[in-house]
């Protein structure tokens, strides 16, 4: 369904309040809103019967576009991931490539050894507000690449062994953008390295 006038009746249910709450929380957590007017805005939320109802509470945030994400473009089918639930991908003594615009799934797992997992979220299409990314890899190399207004978290994320992270790609340059949290384990001489397009 187009993003549009005539969607505004459309009922929503508990999965679009979710959504909206967690996209005004992170306008909270990025200084968009006072705590005062993100409370306010979360109980309207609950309150919310149609789509405008919630456009109307996001409307004036950076991030207010990923509150209906079919209404935005997806990706071709020969670069698309089809988010339902958990992605899972084997990276045993393989190459895994992600560009373009691909459809980015709210949980992946990436598992394997001596594998290399390259993925380019920088023209992605994202689906959610907050990305689940969990690795459990050895001796694997783990590229991550960035939009200008992506954020990428990492405290879950444990090293062993001779495993390393470099962030080098810095705080977004503008806020608003998807978060990605990765989480697991990077073993034996695992190297993961993240920058910005």
């Amino acid at each position: 369904m187009a993003d549009s006038v005539e969607d505004q009746d459309v009922r929503v249910g508990h999965p679009e309040r979710e959504r909206a709450t967690s996209l005004l929380s992170d306008a909270f957590s990025s200084g968009y809103l006072e705590i005062i007017e993100f409370e306010e805005r979360s109980e309207a939320v609950i309150a919310a019967r149609t789509r405008g109802d919630l456009r109307a509470l996001l409307a004036d945030l950076p991030n207010a576009a990923m509150l209906f994400p079919d209404a935005r473009p997806t990706a071709t089918s020969s670069t698309a991931v089809t988010p339902a639930g958990r992605t899972e991908w084997d990276i045993d003594w393989t190459t895994l490539r992600r560009k373009g615009g691909w459809q980015v799934p709210p949980e992946m797992l990436v598992s394997g050894s001596w594998g290399t997992l390259d993925v380019d979220f920088s023209k992605a299409v994202f689906t959610t507000a907050t990305v689940d990314l969990a690795l459990q890899v050895s001796t694997c190399t783990v590229k991550l690449r960035l939009g200008a207004d992506q954020e990428i978290r990492s405290a879950d994320l444990t090293t062993t062994g001779w495993s390393s992270l470099k962030d080098k790609a810095g705080p977004p340059a503008r806020p608003g953008g998807a978060v990605i949290v990765l989480s697991g384990a990077l073993s034996a001489m695992t190297g993961l390295v993240i920058k910005r397009v």
